[in-house]
């Protein structure tokens, strides 16, 4: 075990940031770390640092004195020097520069006249092996390829660290932690600075690595790609999931339907005793009334389920129905200063209903086309149309439609201040805002809930064709899945320009991209022409493999991630690879160690529940107390074995696909 939180408790102040939380780091594996903005996930990465102490239970430090080389990135964290890039990088590796110093003068010195040169070649012989076990002859090598990869230029590793812009400081920092976590990483958003050849090489390199990862991100797409387990973090709890995001989420759709079953089935029971309550407490049955008072004091009240997680169907139908056509461009250009960005767009038409998407490097003139269509800036050439009772809607990253002095509510009220307020109450709650949240002042709302109220007010003024600029920027993953719900459930047209992957795969039925100046136009979402995107950011196609057998995967065959495909840019240069029975080797035997653990998970429970339908079966029906605590015990094992069994299905799977 490299680190763990055993029952951690933290607060600050009167507010509770983790409570009970558990969580173990096993080698060779892979964690996405998931929660709202605020949740706690980066408290956790601190605490396992040493940079908090926790207020309750353990905490086990991947420390280097247990002999742990460990990486951590996060986007606030400053360079150590002032020297190059590629000093930057190295900084950590302080030991290796030394010896490589020490080196270089033994060798000076036996050139020397008069010097006791078996003396010198004895010391020369030690210190070469010292720097032979840190590394040194590969370090440099690596640190390079490393720094190539997310993004450098050879000129650029020779520039000044203070010098460079704050992205790309937040990559070398990238590289420093990833060149030191030989046995484990944390990365705390590392994907917010990457372009899509970078993003890539990362996913390329995790997948590969033997080094344990943790990684704290709401890029949905990169999680289905890297992880083998999700911890998610939730009003200060924690929950572990076996497999990737979208594992993730079937599992965590299946659990909250349970959860509200079991609620409903409580609060029904709660209702019943409280209305038995009220008719006899005066009455001849009082003291039968007064226990069941007493019984349902003590009685554990399950908290009502996070309902805003699951997927929620609702529609927003046109208040005007367009004709069949929403958009037509007729000869188009966009730039800057006169220059186009890219080639005559002839003839283009954007149908009613329709998802485009547009992508493309930055700087393509995506966001500068729907600023050109919106009117906030002319054509170069042509011109754009709407379509027969079309009313166009524009999105910008900086929410210009929202009114400062409004809450949640007086936004939207004042687009039809006739509406009854049950009416906007309800339309608010389809962008999951509810109760107190609709109270709350436009000034005072997070970046997530600014966009969501952004779309809804131009969805409630009756658009039925929006423009859509980079709207999951700086979202967590909660304001993303009703962002795209809403989307999709908009019955209008769609023109989006978005670097979201799990955004662009989902609601996209088209596509423009814009690349090397020219605009073309495919059919299908990201998912049915990725090899055609990917064009887009230069990706060249591998050279055609040697046949030879596939090693076996180092990550969990539960993962949909797609592993070694020809897609992958080259890891950097580093040490030599581990052989393919070593690799098959260490994923058979941690399927093993799984299967292990739900069988004896599963057999715990199976002993516990037989013990309470013993229990039961001895019990007198007419103590309804303690048969009631008996009932509500079993249908709690019962449901903690149902996901067991699960566990151990798909670990059992798992380790059969790896044996072969």
């Amino acid at each position: 075990m490299l680190a763990s939180l055993n029952h951690a408790n933290l607060s600050f102040g009167p507010q509770d940031v983790l409570k009970d939380v558990t969580w173990a780091l096993q080698e060779d594996e892979c964690w996405g770390v998931i929660g709202r903005n605020g949740a706690g996930k980066s408290t956790i990465f601190k605490v396992l640092l040493g940079e908090l102490e926790l207020d309750g239970g353990t905490v086990v430090r991947p420390t280097a004195e247990r002999g742990i080389r460990m990486g951590h990135y996060a986007q606030d964290l400053v360079p150590a020097t002032h020297g190059t890039v590629l000093e930057e990088t190295l900084a950590a590796f302080g030991e290796v520069e030394s010896t490589r110093h020490e080196m270089h003068e033994l060798e000076h010195r036996m050139a020397e006249p008069d010097v006791d040169l078996e003396a010198v070649m004895a010391r020369y012989q030690t210190v070469q092996e010292q720097f032979e076990r840190l590394d040194g002859f590969t370090i440099r090598a690596r640190a390079e390829g490393i720094l190539f990869a997310l993004g450098f230029s050879p000129e650029q590793l020779e520039s000044k660290v203070m010098e460079l812009s704050g992205g790309q400081k937040c990559r070398v920092m990238l590289a420093k932690a990833i060149l030191q976590g030989q046995d484990l990483l944390l990365l705390d958003e590392p994907t917010n600075h990457l372009d899509l050849p970078s993003l890539r090489w990362l996913e390329g390199f995790i997948n590969d690595t033997q080094a344990a990862v943790a990684v704290i991100s709401h890029d949905r797409y990169f999680l289905d790609r890297i992880a083998t387990s999700i911890l998610e973090i939730e009003l200060g709890r924690s929950r572990s999931y076996e497999g990737n995001y979208t594992d993730f989420m079937e599992k965590k759709e299946q659990e909250l339907e349970i959860q509200e079953r079991h609620f409903e089935r409580q609060q029904d029971y709660i209702k019943k005793q409280e209305e038995y309550i009220r008719r006899n407490i005066a009455g001849q049955n009082t003291k039968m009334a007064r226990g069941r008072r007493t019984h349902l004091g003590k009685m554990a009240r399950l908290e009502k389920p996070l309902k805003d997680r699951r997927r929620i169907k609702f529609s927003f139908p046109e208040t005007q129905r367009s004709g069949d056509t929403a958009l037509v461009l007729d000869d188009v250009t966009v730039g800057w200063g006169g220059k186009p960005l890219f080639q005559t767009l002839e003839h283009f038409q954007v149908k009613r209903g329709q998802k485009l998407a547009i992508v493309g490097l930055n700087g393509t003139g995506k966001s500068t086309l729907l600023k050109a269509i919106q009117g906030e800036i002319p054509f170069i050439t042509g011109g754009a149309r709407l379509g027969s009772q079309v009313k166009l809607g524009y999105f910008d990253q900086h929410h210009r439609n929202l009114d400062a002095r409004n809450t949640v509510y007086q936004q939207i009220q004042a687009v039809v201040p006739m509406a009854p307020k049950q009416d906007v109450l309800g339309f608010l709650a389809k962008f999951q805002f509810r109760g107190d949240d609709v109270d709350k002042p436009v000034t005072v709302l997070s970046g997530g809930e600014r966009a969501r109220l952004s779309v809804a007010t131009l969805i409630r003024e009756g658009v039925n064709l929006l423009l859509l600029d980079e709207p999951t920027n700086h979202m967590d993953i909660h304001s993303m899945e009703a962002m795209e719900d809403t989307i999709l459930s908009f019955t209008g047209a769609v023109v989006l320009v978005t670097h979201d992957r799990y955004l662009l795969g989902r609601v996209a039925d088209s596509l423009l991209r814009i690349h090397e100046c020219r605009a073309e136009f495919k059919e299908g979402g990201y998912e049915d022409n990725q090899a055609w995107v990917d064009l887009d950011v230069g990706q060249e196609p591998e050279p055609e493999p040697e046949p030879e057998p596939e090693p076996a995967p180092r990550k969990s065959p539960v993962s949909r991630a797609p592993r070694g495909d020809a897609e992958k840019p080259a890891p950097p240069r580093q040490g030599k690879p581990q052989a393919i029975d070593r690799d098959l080797q260490k994923t058979v035997k941690r399927w093993e160690r799984k299967v292990k653990d739900a069988e004896a998970q599963v057999a715990d429970l199976e002993k516990k529940l037989a013990a309470i339908q013993t229990e039961l079966a001895a019990m007198d029906p007419a103590d309804w107390q303690a048969f009631s605590g008996r009932l509500e015990a079993q249908k709690s094992l019962e449901t903690d074995l149902a996901y067991a069994m699960t566990e151990w299905e798909e670990a059992q799977t798992a380790l059969e696909e790896a044996q072969g």
